[in-house]
């Protein structure tokens, strides 16, 4: 990480240090702007003699800063959560229509429901009245 003055670029043999994050150290006590370190081996200082404006003005082309909306981010984000949980809530609501749906229809058919239906049913006059005999109706049905 980089801690370093931007008023670095004007003045030449400034010292550039380097540390960790996780190595700072920012107390109430403090000034804005100062910080110290919690284990001094972890802090490189780079002594740099003279000034290079050619990197500085390159770095500075290059540089975009961008105007950020954070609040309209974050309805974006909630927007898109909401949106996303209402379809797993609908494609579950679903699926567990199918499966009710499913389960009526397998006890449907395990019911006996169907089996004593009276227009499937036939009587012995209806059959006596019928082209075939009694004994024709008995050899077919072995």
């Amino acid at each position: 990480m980089f801690l370093g003055y931007l008023a670095g670029n004007k003045v030449n043999n400034i010292d550039v240090v380097y540390t960790p994050w996780s190595n700072l150290k920012k107390t109430a006590s403090m000034d804005v702007g100062q910080v110290g370190f919690h284990n001094t081996k972890m802090v490189r200082t780079v002594r740099v003699d003279k000034r290079n404006n050619d990197i500085v003005n390159r770095l500075n082309k290059t540089k975009v800063e961008r105007k950020t909306d954070l609040k309209a981010e974050r309805e974006a984000v909630d927007i898109a959560e909401r949106t996303e949980k209402k379809h797993q809530q609908r494609d579950k609501k679903r699926h567990e229509d199918l499966e009710r749906l499913e389960k009526e229809k397998q006890a449907e058919l395990r019911s006996y429901k169907g089996l004593m239906v009276s227009e499937n049913m036939t009587s012995n006059k209806q059959i006596a009245s019928g082209n075939k005999s009694m004994q024709e109706m008995e050899e077919d049905f072995m």
